[in-house]
């Protein structure tokens, strides 16, 4: 288990723009250590997004077909139950093409299998900082509305 700490958002909103918008982003956080899920899951809301919780890929997968109109899915990569992130991310851009997805894994080796499934790029290391995740949602999410960094 990684040593997660928890602090306020280091930002004013998550996506200013969008937020001023009217539309928050809605995230689902997939991670089945529940101490490091409440946490990440906490600071986004801090930073203003709308956050679901699923701490395996059956629960992510009825979140997301439920129509909780997720735009972003922050999964870990090792998930118990037989399916992983890696699994999840597949079948995300199967069913829901438009969702972003952004792994994290402290496993040796899974940024080069994230680098072929994920929006730009590979996995968040673990143990992580929650404003590098924050930082790497900002990006995805102003790229998909096309808003400038």
């Amino acid at each position: 288990m990684y040593a997660y700490y928890r602090s306020g958002c280091v930002s004013d909103a998550a996506t200013p723009s969008l937020i001023a918008s009217g539309e928050v982003p809605t995230i689902l956080v997939v991670e089945d250590e529940v101490l490091v899920r409440l946490a990440i899951a906490d600071y986004l809301r801090d930073c203003g997004y709308k956050v679901f919780e699923a701490g395996s890929v059956a629960e992510a997968k009825s979140v997301l077909n439920a129509d909780a109109h997720v735009g972003l899915v922050f999964s870990d990569v090792r998930l118990p139950g037989g399916e992983s992130g890696f699994d999840l991310a597949f079948w995300i851009r199967q069913r829901y093409p438009a969702v972003k997805v952004v792994l994290t894994s402290g496993l040796a080796g899974a940024a080069d299998k994230a680098r072929d499934i994920c929006h730009e790029g590979p996995v968040v290391a673990k143990p992580y900082a929650h404003e590098a995740v924050l930082l790497r949602i900002q990006e995805l999410l102003r790229k998909d509305k096309g808003v400038p960094p």
